[in-house]
Formats: structure tokens, C-alpha cells, sequence
């Protein structure tokens, strides 16, 4: 329970003096969905961009980690890996993305969600991983899906990819559908515009 602490203390910590800045978003999308208050660090966001498509496999095409709630800002913050790096961006900014978008909460103790979101935090400035075919827990690297599952594996979580193995449409990577289908996950919010 200390070592819980002193993860939520960190964060507080690295909140009061890196606050999240407001975020542009890439492209045009400026979807509305009604927010999601009810969620709680390590909580998973996703979302489907109509555009990655044909990119990415499967529904869902992008996910974040939530870490903290910024009282300066009035709002969740999530890390995620984008092109630009992995970075940290209020909720809204990551829900205007998404035409549809839901939160998922992993099958597992608060202990395990505070220290996934402590190993997101310690990769934030790396930079994006494009081998989507691949995964690893400590790279020097990561693609969104990549940095949530590693995160929770790092924190001696569940393994949340619903296919861990090779397959025809993932190869050996996690996309954000596995994250999504997996066993380990569940939806706590869900909204479609």
C-alpha cells in the first residue's frame, strides 16, 4: 500500500510541474461525446477514426492510458504514443478524435492500474514505434497498443492481448481490437457519434 502511495505521490508530483498544455488535434475531427467522469487511472481509452481505417486491423484504431485528473485543468489526462511521440493530452483533446470512443477497465487490483500508469509516465518523450507487426514490454519504442499492454505487463498485470500469439492478422503485435476483445477488459463507458 506504501509503494501505491508513493506511485499516486510521483504522479501528483509530475502533475503540479508538467501541467498538460491544451493539445491541437491532428486533422479536422472535432467529434462531441458526452465525458466520461466515472474513470479512474489506469483505465483504458479508445477510439475508431474513420481514416485509420484501412491502416489499422480491426474496429478500434487507437488507445490511451488515463493517469491522473488535472485539477488545474479541470480534467483526465492520458498518456499515449502518437506520431509526434509519447506524450500526455487531456481526455477531450483525445475524445474529439474518435467518431466513436469507450473506456475499459482491466480485470485486476488498483495496485496493478497505478503502477501500469507509472511505466506509461516513464516513457513519455520516447518515440513511436511504427513496427505495428511487432511488441515488446521494455523498448526504446512504442505504438499506442504496444505502450498499454506493456504497461500492464511491466505492473505484473494481465496479458490484455486477446490473441498473444502470431496470427494472420496481427502477426506479433497488439492492436487496439485485441485490447478491446480481450478477456481481461471490460467497457465502463462507450458512446457513438
Amino acid at each position: 500500500m506504501k509503494r501505491v502511495a508513493a506511485i499516486v505521490g510521483l504522479l501528483v508530483l509530475a502533475a503540479m510541474l508538467n501541467p498538460v498544455a491544451a493539445s491541437s488535434s491532428k486533422g479536422d475531427a472535432n467529434y462531441w461525446h458526452p465525458y466520461p467522469w466515472d474513470v479512474a487511472p489506469g483505465d483504458i481509452v479508445i477510439g475508431h477514426n474513420p481514416n485509420s481505417d484501412k491502416f489499422i486491423p480491426g474496429y478500434w484504431t487507437h488507445t490511451g492510458m488515463i493517469a491522473y485528473y488535472d485539477s488545474y485543468y479541470g480534467e483526465w489526462v492520458v498518456i499515449e504514443a502518437w506520431e509526434s511521440g509519447i506524450r500526455m493530452v487531456p481526455l477531450s483533446d483525445f475524445l474529439r478524435r474518435y467518431d466513436t470512443v469507450a473506456v475499459l477497465r482491466v480485470a485486476t487490483s488498483d495496485s496493478v492500474r497505478y503502477n501500469a500508469v507509472y511505466f506509461a509516465y516513464y516513457q513519455l518523450g520516447k518515440p513511436y514505434d511504427w513496427g505495428w507487426w511487432t511488441k515488446q514490454v521494455y523498448g526504446d519504442s512504442y505504438y499506442c497498443s504496444e505502450l498499454v499492454w506493456a504497461a500492464y505487463i511491466a505492473a505484473g498485470g494481465p496479458d490484455i492481448d486477446a490473441n498473444p500469439g502470431w496470427s494472420w492478422t496481427y502477426a506479433n503485435g497488439v492492436a487496439p481490437q485485441e485490447i478491446y476483445d480481450d478477456g481481461d477488459t471490460y467497457v465502463i463507458y462507450y458512446h457513438s457519434v
